[in-house]
């Protein structure tokens, strides 16, 4: 005999989980600092949690082997378009010349902070920053597969350029924070502008 149990109990159930306490906090997904805190009101110790934290985030959501794969094949469509014939197989040659070079060691300055911004006068909250990242991160993703020889076509009359236009988060963030730009900060940290 199989019995027939009210929903109820189960929605009841899952609505304790969905309900926060009163003054509860929304944390960032990304760093786990408060979303609703501004930037600028970061302590050093947060700013640091920040950029660690999207380090982190961007390193786990884009490979290096996607980072290194994208960099050749836009070798291979400069060099195939200029110096070559501008077909696929020229661009393959030189993408897979570049793939097959040992990496370069990227320079670092030494510097004992992860975040060499100066966060001071940015009024964007840490959820907003996060939207950014995200959005950063999946335009990205999607440049990087669209870099490929296969696509040379779409690059005759007018070559790649070397990151996509910011989105709506982005554009929001930096109006509110002067200087920032932000495939610096989820591709390089070290590099990112001081303001």
């Amino acid at each position: 005999m199989i019995t027939k149990l009210s929903p109820l109990p189960l929605v009841a159930l899952l609505g304790l989980f969905a309900c926060k306490e009163d003054g509860a906090t929304a944390h960032s997904t990304i760093s786990d600092l408060p979303a609703n805190k501004k930037v600028s009101e970061l302590s050093a110790a947060e700013q640091e949690q920040l950029c660690e934290a999207t380090a982190t985030y961007s390193a786990h959501e884009i490979e290096a082997d996607e980072i290194r794969r994208a960099v050749c094949s836009l070798q291979g469509i400069v060099l195939s378009s200029t110096l070559h014939d501008g077909s696929v197989d020229a661009c393959i040659t030189a993408r897979d010349e570049c793939l097959a070079a040992p990496e370069k060691p990227a320079h670092v300055e030494s510097d004992d902070r992860t975040c060499a911004i100066d966060w001071s006068t940015c009024k964007t909250t840490v959820g907003e920053l996060d939207a950014c990242i995200e959005e950063v991160v999946t335009e990205l993703k999607s440049f990087y597969m669209e870099l490929d020889c296969g696509n040379i076509g779409k690059y005759k009359d007018e070559m790649p350029s070397k990151e996509p236009e910011p989105g709506e988060a982005c554009r929001r963030v930096q109006t509110q924070c002067p200087g920032f730009v932000p495939g610096d900060l989820v591709s390089n940290p070290q590099a990112a502008p001081t303001s």
